[in-house]
């Protein structure tokens, strides 16, 4: 954090999301190596595409990228998009049941005759890549989380390895998604935050940027780009932007970056911040499937 006396205002850090990313993927990769010595065979990770979107064609090859530095085996299974949801499950089940895959990820989007959350509850909880199935989004609840939702655990360790102490502080959450928001306020409550869920109601019938100018940490995950401007976040706020945005060629996030950087301490880019810490969440979260299944 640099203070501008003179203006009185903040110019934020950039957290530099790759170089987290990069301390996990090492940790990660020991540890494979460690277990996979006794246990004979290496993770695997096995992912599904239903139809083609140039947005997940990108994601599937970061993920294999990751998975490859760290010796995660990463297997496809790309289906049409005229599956229909019932032969997909089926698919799913034929992957719960084969003892040499660890994980599975199903990707986004998926063809709208399919229910997202009917073929996430049909993954396996032991073998849910993406810490989103109605049993380990219960026990985040609990306090027993072991595999996370990927978003929220690579914002939780960004936060850590800035050294953000949560007990106490103000936490404001712009999106309620099931995926991201709603965990992640779980995971922030368990912290001791005082956490606030800002969502659609509240740009309706509230005062949204009032909201925001409250935190002392302000998340935003809307997938609007460049809604959350300057004036919305208080001097010394740290922002995390979870937003990924095409706009005229280029990628932006859901928050005004120049203006944020002038009044936030700390703040992350797009892309590179959130983004590659996600990736190697649910690499991590293929490590502690592949822990639990051979302990």
């Amino acid at each position: 954090m640099i203070w501008m006396a003179r203006k009185r205002s903040y110019m934020a850090g950039s957290i530099n999301g790759r170089e987290i990313a990069e301390q996990i993927n090492a940790a990660v990769r020991d540890k494979i190596q460690a277990i996979s010595s006794s246990a004979g065979r290496g993770p695997r990770l096995v992912s599904i595409t239903a139809g083609r979107s140039e947005d997940a064609e990108i994601y599937v090859n970061m993920q294999k990228k990751t998975a490859g530095l760290v010796g995660v085996e990463f297997s496809t299974r790309e289906f049409g998009a005229d599956i229909s949801q019932d032969e997909l499950i089926k698919e799913i089940e034929k992957l719960n049941s084969d003892r040499t895959v660890t994980a599975v990820i199903v990707q986004k989007p998926l063809p709208e005759n399919i229910d997202h959350d009917r073929i996430v509850a049909s993954i396996a909880p032991e073998k849910d890549a993406e810490g989103i199935h109605p049993y380990n989004l219960g026990r985040i609840l609990r306090r027993e989380a072991d595999i996370v939702p990927c978003t929220p655990g690579a914002i939780m360790k960004i936060l850590r390895v800035q050294g953000v102490d949560l007990y106490g502080k103000e936490v404001v959450i712009i999106g309620h998604s099931a995926i991201v928001g709603k965990p992640l306020s779980l995971m922030m409550l368990n912290e001791m935050a005082t956490t606030t869920v800002c969502h659609i109601g509240t740009a309706k019938k509230g005062d949204l940027p009032e909201h925001a100018r409250k935190a002392d940490i302000l998340i935003v995950a809307v997938g609007r780009p460049e809604m959350v401007r300057g004036d919305w976040i208080a001097r010394g706020a740290v922002v995390i932007d979870v937003g990924i945005n095409r706009v005229d060629g280029r990628i932006v996030g859901d928050v005004k970056f120049s203006e944020a950087a002038e009044r936030a301490s700390a703040i992350t880019p797009v892309p590179g911040g959130v983004g590659p810490v996600t990736v190697s969440i649910l690499i991590r979260n293929v490590l502690r499937a592949y822990r639990n299944q051979n302990v």
